[in-house]
């Protein structure tokens, strides 16, 4: 029983055959609940659902070798049977013979044993048949089975279909494929090219055959892979077959080597494709309990990668416990549907379950796939949980986000509840308006022009030594109702500039600076934070007073801190002191805490202050914009260094892009983004960030470069495409390191600018990066001026006209490396001897005159070299 077949029929959905040496039975599938009732020879279980019944009818004969079903409908279940004597015999599991193909068959000259049939799958008339080897006779017969008997064919008969009702024998195959003693081992047709095939021969070729002219191979590989030859329905480039214990994956396309080998613990016994999925390759070994399946689906175009282990992924379809499997052939309709038999004649109808493959979309839909269909998850919104970062982003750009370049602040409005990200607008908004104040010439510090600046960098702590700052006893407000010492307070110009940048105004000369500030917070609601910011400024007056004006709004503990500030003395041991500190406890605003930490603490202690507000989650501080402002005020230079360096380490540690204030984008600032990206996934922000505060030193890194465009991207994947050209308007407008050519050339006809006509190469592009090997495919051919289409001289070396790339293609082979270290922007600029007035490619002529001194023009005994200044004094030394 270890020669058990089993087949599918191509036709009926719902039937098959086995086969031995000797029977061939045929078998109904039935769901369970169609189980029949009356006696049967026999019913076998073929799955869970589904039981196999054996048809009344079977065809017994011995001496059976193969079998091949009829691919067409008519005649009814109709099979090709190949006997050890080398005979092909056309039989059905019907009593009722319908057609004169039923009996008919086909003898070889000689007899030898079938080895295998395989029905062409478009010409059903046509039958391959290989056999064994024989010295006076071909290997492969293929019979055409509406053959009239006893007439020799002409040519134009070979491709008729055309019946006959003549019923016997046929001797004379309508082609021979093969000399004397060779062999065959594996057949296969092609279905888009029917005259096509490919075998299997002489233990060391995979040829293709076409029968218009099958007198010699059209295609052949020499390998020893010759058994099981199989073309992939889904794909007929790709062809599978295999020797031993190797199997070998082909592209017809590629016919040296094979793209992808397997090996196998055990000797593979059949192999073949799956009809309906597209790189299923099931393999099966010699006493293997299991079918092995390969989906070898993405295979690269690469011919021969030595990383195609990572293209395929393989399966192991365990069938019965203890039972080996003898023989299994994939359903031709249904996908990824197997049956297999085992040695002791059990059946197994498997569904080969597919890993299903998910994805997000653009739009974050779930998508998953399972054969040929897609699904698209549908999901019930929860309020409570919060949106994925694509989700945000791109409701953020629809609401214009960072499209608004000339107020830099209105870009908040399309964040109103993301308050995190308002310390960075902030922070661009006031360096904007610092940068430009600097560039109408009003303030020219060093330093500041061009330049997005933190805090740090203004107050010089980027460099070994920080400017000095001037100690100044400053007075409370005059209005107070009692008379209070004075406080230590630090100024110097960079600190009035860092004031201005975290907010505060700067300029301790201009209180109106600092009026407008606070009626502003007033106006927003943000009346504890306007009460600190004047009792830092030692306007305790007027810190009452924005309190006390506060009535009506919910925080109803602004009135009481006014009431407790306005008995404020300066006496360590009163009763006033110890309930403000108990106040202190309960209070939960930052800021009122930190009014009254303010007035109870020793002067020059402010940790109590200080000690918070680094991370977003420590609610225990006040913003970082504040802190700033209040350490820049009140810590002398030691400690305000020690302070800021401190808060810079954190800030990159978490992330937090309000340290933007105090880095700058410098690399610590494009440190700190890159930790905010990573841990947010905002590639959004961290672009804008990086356009909005262009012009700078870290425009060029490589990080800074990758998130524009890697924003970019996102918005094209979205199809936002208004919406990326206006970020690219933007950016373009941002970015001022392009630099203005300062040179032109013009036509000698009629006077115009021939600039148009440079290389491409030349002009700034800010949106791509060219490398050596991309120049040549992005410089324009040209070779005439763009406005009277008179031609431009010519180059006196290559003897191409000016304006054309000066030759790339003369280093293609050449080494790359060297060719691609010499390539510069300068390599096509048109030069030319004052002298003379002959010229070239700069590239050109650099590499003459490294070797003469005359002008390389025939009949010119210029000396261009030696006129220029830079060479005489060379010579001269």
């Amino acid at each position: 029983m270890s020669n058990l077949k089993v087949q599918w029929s191509p036709i009926l959905e719902d039937v098959f055959c086995t086969s031995s040496p000797n029977k061939i039975l045929l078998y109904k599938v039935v769901q369970s609940l169609e189980k029949p009732t009356q006696k049967v020879p026999a019913v076998k279980q073929i799955s869970d659902t589904l039981w196999a019944v054996e048809q009344p009818k079977s065809i017994e004969m011995g001496m059976l070798k193969t079998v091949a079903w009829y691919p067409k409908p008519e005649p009814d279940k109709m099979l090709a049977i190949g006997l050890a004597n080398g005979r092909v015999v056309l039989n059905n599991f019907s009593d009722d013979i319908d057609s004169d193909l039923i009996k008919r068959e086909f003898v070889p000259k000689h007899t030898r044993s079938c080895i295998y049939l395989n029905w062409n799958p478009v010409d059903s008339h046509l039958l391959a048949e290989g056999l064994e080897k024989y010295r006076n006779d071909s290997c492969i017969n293929i019979w055409n089975i509406h053959h009239k008997p006893g007439n020799e064919l002409g040519d134009r008969q070979r491709y008729s279909s055309s019946h006959s009702d003549v019923n016997s024998t046929i001797h004379v195959p309508y082609v021979e494929i093969g000399g004397p003693s060779e062999t065959t081992a594996s057949f296969s047709w092609f279905k888009k090219e029917p005259r096509t095939f490919v075998t299997g021969m002489n233990t060391r070729y995979l040829r293709i055959y076409d029968l218009r002219d099958y007198t010699r191979p059209q295609n052949q590989t020499q390998t020893k892979m010759i058994r099981g030859a199989c073309v992939d329905r889904q794909n007929e480039h790709r062809i599978a077959s295999f020797n031993e214990n190797h199997v070998s994956v082909w592209d017809v396309r590629n016919f040296d080597k094979p793209m992808l080998t397997f090996q196998e613990p055990k000797a593979v016994s059949m192999i073949h494709w799956c009809p309906t999925r597209k790189g299923y390759l099931g393999i099966l070994s010699q006493d293997s309990l299991s079918v092995k399946i390969y989906d070898i689906l993405h295979l690269p175009q690469t011919v021969g990668s030595e990383e195609l282990d990572q293209y395929y992924s393989e399966r192991t379809i365990k069938v019965l416990n203890s039972q080996i499997v003898s023989s299994f052939s994939w359903h031709p309709k249904h996908d990824s549907r197997l049956l297999t038999i085992t040695q002791q004649g059990l059946l197994r109808d498997i569904m080969v379950q597919e890993h299903i493959p998910f994805d997000w979309s653009v739009d974050s839909h779930l998508v998953t796939a399972h054969g040929k269909s897609l699904t698209n998850a549908s999901f019930t919104k929860n309020e409570s949980v919060t949106p994925d970062i694509s989700v945000r982003m791109k409701d953020r750009i629809l609401q214009g986000y960072g499209l608004k370049s000339d107020l830099i602040w209105n870009n908040v409005f399309a964040i109103r509840d993301e308050p995190d990200l308002f310390g960075v607008w902030r922070w661009l908004s006031y360096a904007r308006e610092m940068l430009e104040y600097n560039r109408q010439g009003q303030s020219r510090q060093q330093g500041m022009l061009g330049r997005h600046q933190g805090v740090k960098g203004i107050l010089g702590l980027d460099g070994e030594d920080m400017p000095p700052a001037s100690m100044a006893n400053m007075y409370w407000s005059s209005d107070f109702s009692r008379k209070l010492s004075c406080v230590k307070q630090y100024h110097s110009a960079e600190r009035y500039r860092a004031l201005q940048l975290c907010g505060w105004g700067g300029d301790r000369h201009k209180p109106e600076l600092l009026d407008t500030i606070l009626h502003e917070l007033q106006m927003d609601g943000k009346y504890a934070i306007a009460a600190a910011m004047a009792l830092f400024n030692l306007q305790i007056s007027k810190a009452i007073e924005i309190l006390s004006t506060s009535k009506g709004q919910e925080n109803t503990d602004l009135s009481t801190v006014a009431m407790a500030i306005a008995g404020y003395t300066e006496e360590h041991n009163t009763l006033w002191r110890k309930t403000c500190l108990s106040l202190l406890q309960k209070l939960d605003d930052p800021y009122l805490r930190a009014m009254f930490a303010f007035l109870t603490c020793d002067r020059e202690n402010y940790e109590e202050i200080l000690r918070h507000g680094w991370k977003k989650t420590d609610q225990g501080g006040m913003q970082l914009s504040d802190k700033v402002a209040f350490a820049c005020i009140y810590l002398d230079n030691d400690k305000l260094k020690e302070y800021i360096n401190r808060l810079t380490r954190k800030v990159i540690e978490v992330g937090n892009l309000d340290g933007l204030l105090i880095t700058g984008l410098t690399a610590d600032g494009v440190s700190l983004i890159s930790k905010f990206v990573d841990s947010t996934g905002d590639v959004q922000t961290a672009a804008l960030i990086c356009v909005f505060s262009l012009p700078n030193e870290m425009s060029k890194d490589v990080r800074v470069l990758h998130w524009i465009e890697s924003y970019r991207e996102l918005l094209d994947r979205w199809r936002l495409w208004h919406h990326r050209s206006k970020f690219d308007i933007i950016w373009r407008a941002s970015d001022q390191f392009r630099v203005i050519s300062q040179a032109f050339v013009s036509c000698n006809f009629c006077g115009k600018s021939i600039a148009c006509n440079m290389p491409v190469a030349s002009r700034a592009r800010p949106h791509n990066s060219y490398s050596a090997g991309t120049l040549t495919s992005t410089k324009p051919k040209v070779s005439c001026c763009p406005g009277c289409r008179k031609p431009l001289p010519r180059c006196s070396l290559c003897l191409t006209h000016l304006g054309t790339p000066s030759g790339s293609a003369l280093y293609t082979q050449k080494d790359k490396t060297t060719y691609s270290s010499k390539m510069t922007a300068i390599d096509d600029w048109f030069t030319w001897c004052q002298s003379c007035r002959h010229g070239g490619h700069a590239s050109h002529l650099w590499e003459w005159f490294a070797e003469h001194s005359e002008c390389p023009v025939t009949g010119c005994n210029c000396k261009c070299s030696t006129l220029d200044h830079t060479a005489r004094l060379n010579a001269e030394s």
